[in-house]
């Protein structure tokens, strides 16, 4: 295998694979610490439910977020009224960390598979950091650092 892109710091050249709003994603692997079910989501006050709430994960609070608010552009980020983005059946628990610390909850349709393929480099910011074919779909690969960095602007935003 490749050597991990360091700037990343993703180690394992695996990527998860994922379906969100008929969209697929991946992100490496060693920066997705478990696929678990969603759990009672609670409120968190000055936040729409729709945009943001908290689990328990492990006895941990997981801040999980709208997958709409985090992965479309601001201009087409809007939370209809239809099934909640935080209803969805499974979370993928993230890390951006090296100390492997849980970061936050993204809530997705479903798990795709595990792909063998090194993560690379991006545009400085940008969240998806490459589009490539894998078993004949588009796949866009998260940075997983922008990816909790854009939550945290997301909830600044909606406190705001």
């Amino acid at each position: 295998m490749s050597a991990a892109t360091p700037e990343l710091g993703f180690s394992d050249g695996r990527l998860l694979t994922f379906e969100v709003l008929e969209t697929v994603y991946a992100l490496p692997i060693s920066q997705v610490l478990e696929v678990t079910e969603r759990g009672r989501t609670t409120c968190v006050p000055k936040l729409e439910r729709s945009c943001a709430g908290v689990m328990n994960w492990h006895g941990e609070a997981l801040p999980v977020l709208s997958p709409i608010l985090l992965l479309l552009p601001d201009e087409q980020a809007t939370v209809s009224g239809e099934k909640s983005d935080l209803e969805r059946e499974h979370v993928l628990v993230i890390s951006d960390r090296p100390d492997g610390a849980a970061r936050m909850g993204l809530p997705i349709d479903r798990v795709l598979g595990l792909v063998s393929a090194e993560a690379t480099r991006g545009a400085k910011g940008e969240l998806v950091i490459e589009r490539r074919s894998i078993d004949g779909r588009v796949v866009s690969v998260l940075d997983p650092r922008r990816l909790v960095s854009r939550g945290a602007e997301v909830i600044q935003r909606a406190v705001a």
